[in-house]
């Protein structure tokens, strides 16, 4: 893809290039209308007005309806990555992952879980890791003007190959490694350019429960994942995790059925810490410390973890409720 861009002048000072971003990490509930609520198409159609303000965002559980969110930000956030199923009929979700961008992504890599029990055996669960790159960021149209001139453009294609994104069945690509000159065929996007930086960002949902099955298969996927971050990311520089991980660093957690699921699932945290090398983020958030939506990182500048309260349904079916019964988490670091 040939980009115009607006070359900015970097500044003298090493410090002076570090900058802020901002990422949120959401389990967005959107299973099938069965298993929640029956109301996932009204709430994900009303998901992407409360998440576009961020630089780069990870969603957890968005099994359905998915393209009604990423084509609300396909004008702000073109990068996209997913980790799909991998054959059309098992498992009988897919993982429900997905990481949109302002940023460029330059390569892709996904795993996918080799156990997982119970209820998890029916979702695709594993992670994906983006290479991001912090020095090519996306410039959406700033007037209808430029808007009407480029409705007869295609639109931007997106890392997972299928400009379409029909979310119904895995037509889109499931290479386990992609970089995005694959899909660079459009000479009309903009793009400001800064001091050249990247930045490794992954995105798991790993095994629920609590049961001795679902904590094997917990300790073995904390192991997993945590091989796949420092075997793909070893010379990375910045390094970050986020995801519905279903353990956390300390013992105490409205998540944990008893001392012993509390402990199983700190082990695991441990596992996980140990094989990629990662740091937990403090939460300075009361009542939060022990929460299992988190972040883990390692050469990043942590400014603040936030949770803002989670929206709720603005109008039609389900009004006045919950958007998600997940918090919304912000990591804001500088890199």
């Amino acid at each position: 893809m040939q980009h115009r861009t607006r070359n900015t002048q970097a500044p003298a000072s090493g410090a002076a290039q570090r900058r802020e971003i901002s990422i949120l990490l959401w389990n967005t509930w959107l299973l099938p209308g069965p298993l929640s609520d029956n109301n996932t198409y009204n709430r994900a159609s009303q998901i992407p007005s409360h998440i576009v303000s961020h630089d780069i965002i990870l969603l957890n559980e968005a099994f359905t309806h998915k393209s009604l969110i990423i084509d609300a930000l396909r004008s702000t956030h073109p990068y996209v990555a997913t980790l799909p199923r991998r054959c059309w009929f098992w498992p009988i979700f897919d993982s429900g992952l997905v990481v949109l961008s302002r940023y460029a992504i330059l390569e892709v890599r996904r795993t996918r879980f080799g156990k997982r029990r119970r209820w998890d055996l029916f979702a695709g669960k594993g992670g994906i890791g983006v290479r991001i790159d912090l020095s090519r960021r996306y410039k959406p149209e700033r007037s209808d003007v430029q808007r009407q001139q480029r409705e007869s453009v295609t639109a931007r294609p997106m890392l997972t190959g299928n400009p379409e994104y029909d979310d119904t069945e895995d037509s889109y690509s499931d290479t386990e490694s992609q970089t995005d000159d694959d899909s660079d065929n459009d000479d009309d996007d903009e793009e400001e350019q800064f001091p050249p930086k990247t930045i490794d960002i992954y995105n798991t949902h790993m095994q629920a429960g609590n049961s001795r099955g679902e904590h094997a298969a917990r300790h073995h996927q904390s192991v997993q994942l945590g091989q796949f971050i420092a075997q793909n990311s070893f010379r990375a520089s910045a390094v970050i995790l986020g995801g519905d991980l279903g353990m956390g660093p300390i013992l105490e957690s409205v998540h944990y059925a008893d001392d012993q699921d509390a402990k199983e699932r700190v082990k695991a945290y441990g596992m996980l810490k140990e094989e990629s090398g990662l740091d937990d983020v403090k939460v300075l958030v009361e009542g939060k410390g022990g929460d299992i939506n988190r972040f883990l990182t390692r050469g990043v500048r942590v400014v603040k973890v936030e949770y803002p309260d989670v929206p709720v349904v603005k109008q039609g079916k389900g009004k006045g409720k919950k958007l998600s019964h997940s918090d919304m988490v912000v990591l804001k670091v500088r890199v």
